[in-house]
């Protein structure tokens, strides 16, 4: 079987060398099929993975949302023997609340784009190594009924983490308003800024490492 032109990029990564036919009964095929079931099996463990991470999250989100509605209905009428700073406290409630789903809601973004990302190079690793094994079968399965109701789940995911990470986000900057005014609004909106580009910065580091020292690595290989 003679390697495409466009997999032959995937191919000499995948087997170290280059080649331009696979035969039937061949190593290579042998390891093809080998990785193949790898693959199919990996994928799945990353999707059942990705719903139990997204039900976590759903679980911790609903307990934020009762525990912010708790909070916004406390008693914050200052009476005779209340210090100023146990009102200011209490006030304070409320924003931490919403400040703490706004966090969590970014990194349940971030992972569950992460999710996404991995679930397409798995989804393509089984259409190549597929193509050169036992046929088109799961590039058919899943692309049969394809229409206006052929919709993505990890998309699916993904809007819902930006539906809620943009709600916690309405929310805290409402708090802020309501308890500080316009400049703590303005103030808060700078946080939220600033703490979604830390954390996107943060976060890729630890692949940038791994890209730089792959290719550092390939480098030296090459020469």
């Amino acid at each position: 079987m003679n390697i495409h032109k466009d997999d032959a990029q995937f191919m000499r990564d995948f087997l170290d060398e280059d080649i331009v036919t696979i035969e039937t009964d061949s190593r290579h095929a042998a390891r093809i099929n080998q990785s193949l079931q790898i693959a199919i099996v990996q994928k799945n463990v990353e999707a059942d993975s990705d719903w139990k991470r997204s039900a976590t999250f759903l679980v911790l989100f609903v307990f934020l949302y009762a525990a912010l509605g708790a909070s916004l209905t406390l008693d914050l009428s200052p009476g005779d023997s209340d210090h100023i700073s146990i009102v200011y406290a209490l006030q304070a409630i409320p924003v931490l609340i919403a400040f703490s789903g706004f966090f969590i809601s970014i990194l349940f973004l971030f992972i569950t784009r992460a999710s996404a990302r991995k679930q397409r190079n798995w989804e393509r690793t089984i259409h190549i190594l597929e193509k050169y094994s036992s046929g088109n079968m799961f590039k058919l399965t899943h692309t049969q009924g394809a229409g206006t109701s052929n919709y993505s789940l990890p998309a699916i995911i993904i809007s819902l983490a930006l539906f809620i990470c943009v709600t916690w986000l309405v929310i805290y900057n409402y708090l802020t308003f309501t308890t500080s005014g316009v400049f703590g609004s303005v103030i808060s909106l700078f946080i939220s800024t600033m703490v979604y580009v830390i954390l996107d910065i943060q976060l890729l580091k630890p692949f940038r490492h791994v890209v730089e020292r792959e290719l550092a690595e390939s480098e030296k290989d090459k020469e």
